[in-house]
């Protein structure tokens, strides 16, 4: 009997023999040997198998990057001829084609099932954007209460004209799709360009079933922008200012100067060997080049070096903040205590010039929000409550109980009858609203209370929308950053639907990688693009977004409509209207207009 050995290689030959051993068995021997893979494996394949065939290659391609012509490479077709000959591989066009539409088609089936499938409600946010070919899009992804982003779609809108009317319509017509569709939408989030600002404060009006809220981590970005006007370094009567890299991204302010830092050291030696002459004279041929007097004087001044620790100093809490804010499960009660501790810090900073300026602007902010959902968001939290308010004689129970009574009635369309004494049950801490009960969904606040949700009428609704709202709009910028590396300078003729279903795709892949490695969901914004160095087309964050630009005297016209607009909701939010909204009575015609 020969043993068959441990270790073979690989040859362009195989020899197979048996030999019976002494219990009658047969031992395969083969050689040293084993040829190409046909000679063990090889079948034909079915309709089904071709077609998942054709979906995991397109999602192979999507997920590496690749241009759709490596298919149509002689290496490609050899690789998979040597692993079965029965594996065909398309051409270009049939894999950008059919078999993309196909993949994208069954990934939006399952995109509709899990909406409607979502009680609690989805949270739709939008933004806008302008390609390598120039065309002007506007993406939408929903977010589902548990946090995953489905893309829905990205339309073109170079030829529209983008005032807060269009904004509205676009809105309204969305909203209206998703519910004839059976998808509950509980919250619209956007960034904070003038007419998508304008939109909102019309709509939250008109549409009280529905959260309108701006972007917070953009907001939290738009403060590191005002940051930045107020540190500029002055030298001999020049102002310098913090410049963005080229590629903006959000926390690159804080990544640019944290670079100079780590660079000091280099940069300094740098500037002590290219010194220049303190008379400028005009460098002959083959003398040493030297840089500029300016700049050698700003690298080897010490208040250079110093301001930017400080500046360091100030942005480190708010890209920690960002990192918080840009997560696809980011709560209502993390922008409380984001802003909260931002407050904070600047109170207890030493330079109290600056700490004030930067506090108004900081309230100017916290101002603009719908407050109640952020205090509301804080105070259902089983480890915050009351706690968090002890300080304020004007905020108390009652207080909440008035906008728990709201909000259960613009979230519900009826009049509650038991929220207060359910309320006061959580006050007291009885099951299912006791610590215990809490740690066991690992600080999951929105599981928690869907299993709460259950012991309750009406609590449990406003509960659940309340941590259910996405809070940002940071998984549409991901989006643009997917199509911005697929669309390239170089790869510019690819068409905008075929860049947006391989982005689809790509989300898809994303997140189930994220589940597979069980990593955390709460990405940061950087996740999708690696090889940054293609997307040349990137702008800063203020370009990305659709600014409209309104003439003066019409600004000036709408300041008024603006303040009666934000007087009118602020009335509906303090209980001016509350008698009203919930009187007793039968005459239901009325409650109806109110």
């Amino acid at each position: 009997i020969q043993d068959v050995p441990s270790y073979q290689s690989y040859g362009t030959a195989s020899t197979t023999s048996s030999l019976p051993d002494s219990s009658g068995r047969k031992v395969v021997v083969r050689s040293s040997s084993y040829g190409p893979l046909d000679n063990f494996i090889v079948r034909s394949l079915s309709k089904k198998d071709k077609e998942k065939f054709y979906i995991l290659l397109i999602r192979l391609t999507v997920a590496c990057g690749w241009a759709l012509q490596w298919v149509n490479k002689p290496e490609a077709r050899e690789l998979f001829e040597f692993l079965n000959p029965f594996l065909k591989l398309p051409d270009r066009r049939s894999l950008g084609g059919e078999i993309l539409k196909d993949a994208v088609a069954e990934g939006d089936k399952v995109m509709e099932i899990a909406l409607k499938e979502d009680q609690t409600g989805v949270t739709l946010t939008f933004d806008g954007w302008t390609n390598v070919r120039n065309e002007q899009l506007l993406g939408v992804v929903i977010m589902t209460s548990e946090g995953r982003p489905y893309v829905w779609k990205a339309v073109d809108i170079s030829l529209e004209r983008e005032t807060h009317v269009e904004v509205m319509e676009k809105t309204e017509a969305m909203i209206s799709d998703l519910k004839s569709k059976g998808v509950n939408v509980c919250a619209v989030v956007t960034d904070s360009a003038s007419a998508y600002a304008a939109a909102r404060r019309r709509l939250r009006i008109s549409n009280r079933a529905i959260v309108f809220l701006p972007c917070f981590a953009h907001q939290i970005n738009l403060c590191v922008a005002k940051l930045r006007e107020q540190q500029k370094i002055t030298y001999d009567g020049k102002i310098y200012a913090l410049a963005a890299p080229g590629e903006t991204r959000w926390n690159s302010y804080y990544e640019v100067c944290s670079s100079l830092l780590r660079t000091q050291q280099a940069l300094q030696i740098l500037a002590i060997n290219f010194k220049p002459p303190f008379s400028q004279v005009r460098r002959q041929a083959g003398e040493t080049p030297t840089i500029s007097r300016e700049m050698f004087e700003i690298i080897d001044s010490e208040s250079f070096w110093t301001n930017i620790h400080l500046i360091v100093e100030m942005l480190y809490p708010y890209c920690k903040i960002l990192d918080i804010l840009q997560k696809d499960k980011a709560r209502l009660f993390q922008v409380t205590h984001c802003f909260a501790y931002l407050f904070q810090f600047w109170n207890d900073h030493a330079n109290i010039q600056l700490a004030a300026r930067i506090q108004v602007r900081l309230e100017k902010r916290w101002s603009d929000w719908e407050q109640p959902l952020l205090l509301l968001s804080c105070l259902l939290h089983p480890e915050y409550r009351i706690e968090q308010f002890k300080d304020n004689v004007n905020i108390n129970y009652t207080t909440f109980g008035k906008w728990l009574k709201y909000y259960y009635w613009a979230w519900s369309g009826k009049e509650s009858t038991c929220i207060l004494r359910e309320f006061d049950d959580f006050r007291l801490g009885k099951y299912p609203f006791d610590d215990d009960t809490y740690k066991q969904f690992n600080n999951d606040i929105w599981r928690y209370w869907c299993f709460a949700r259950v012991s309750t009428n009406e609590l449990g609704l406003v509960a659940c929308t309340l941590f259910g709202i996405c809070v940002n709009a940071a998984s549409v910028e991901r989006l643009w950053s997917c199509m911005g590396f697929l669309q390239t300078n170089r790869r510019n003729r690819l068409k905008s639907s075929k860049v947006l279903n391989m982005s689809k795709l790509r989300a898809d892949i994303t997140w189930k990688h994220r589940i597979n490695s069980d990593s955390s969901i709460l990405t940061p914004l950087s996740i999708i693009t690696r090889n940054e160095e293609e997307n040349n087309n990137e702008k800063e964050v203020e370009e990305n977004l659709v600014i409209i630009e309104e003439e003066e005297g019409e600004e000036k016209e709408k300041e008024e409509e603006e303040e009666d607009l934000e007087k009118e909701f602020n009335n509906y939010l303090q209980g001016c209207f509350f008698k009203k909204l919930f009187r007793h009575g039968k005459r239901k015609k009325e409650r109806i207009l109110l």
